[in-house]
């Protein structure tokens, strides 16, 4: 997702774009439906500071009874640009700040919007809090029936 700069002079903007999940290079079983994305621009230049709110449903396999499910992701996270004053742009270890050359026109958010997402995916995937799990002895799902070999 590009942002055309000269479009948006100082103050705050609002940008709102859906984008399907190959525009931003993600996991194609995993992200099967567009990301609603409401990126707030406040232009105060040097400074860009970018706010984005990404929204979709994401795909998986419950980690606990093997089910499909679906899920819906919410990422939320604020970066920091900054327009380079002259020939050497500083740099700094601060994540959340970006230091982009002068005289840019267009802001590729493309890969920050691919890192948001990423990161707010949980590392275990259940269908419910209470997902009880496939039994080990019979392979029976506990969520749909009981247990026919009694070691649940």
């Amino acid at each position: 997702m590009k942002i055309h700069l000269p479009t948006y002079p100082q103050g705050i903007h609002e940008i709102v774009e859906s984008l399907e999940p190959n525009a931003l290079e993600l996991d194609s079983n995993i992200f099967r439906e567009n990301i609603r994305v409401v990126l707030t621009l406040d232009r105060h230049d040097p400074y860009l500071e970018v706010r984005f709110h990404l929204q979709t449903w994401t795909h998986h396999e419950c980690d606990r009874c093997l089910t499909e499910f679906r899920a819906e992701l919410n990422a939320r996270s604020p970066m920091l640009y900054v327009l380079g004053t002259g020939a050497k742009v500083p740099t700094m270890d601060d994540a959340d700040i970006i230091y982009i050359p002068a005289g840019t026109t267009d802001l590729d958010v493309s890969d920050e919007l691919r890192d948001f997402l990423i990161l707010a995916l949980p590392g275990k995937w259940l269908c419910s809090e209470d997902c009880r799990g496939i039994c080990p002895g019979c392979g029976a799902d506990l969520n749909r029936q009981p247990c026919s070999c009694n070691l649940s």
